[in-house]
């Protein structure tokens, strides 16, 4: 989670944001997957198996929700993927 430019960091501001932000996370990601907190300000999201091709997809839709359950404007969800995995091509 990334600040507005103008906003002032208040602990309970930042708390408030991140549990509506782990609400649509785990709304959106399915019982084999796993969510923890990871820092501060940001989620670990850890996908079994998924298509990389719908990780945008669930990213978004999780988006989607923490925006419907947060309606303030001063906390800003990106997303960074990582792969965990080599392709089985290369073993």
């Amino acid at each position: 989670m990334d600040t507005t430019q103008d906003y002032v960091m208040y602990i309970e501001n930042i708390e408030q944001a991140l549990e509506h932000m782990e609400q649509a996370i785990r709304q959106n990601i399915r019982k084999v997957d796993i969510c923890t907190r990871y820092s501060s300000m940001q989620y670990l999201i850890i996908l079994f198996e998924a298509d990389e091709t719908k990780i945008s997809k669930v990213m978004d839709r999780i988006f989607m929700q923490y925006y419907k359950q947060y309606d303030k404007s001063n906390f800003i969800p990106k997303y960074e993927y990582i792969p965990m995995m080599e392709d089985r091509e290369e073993q």
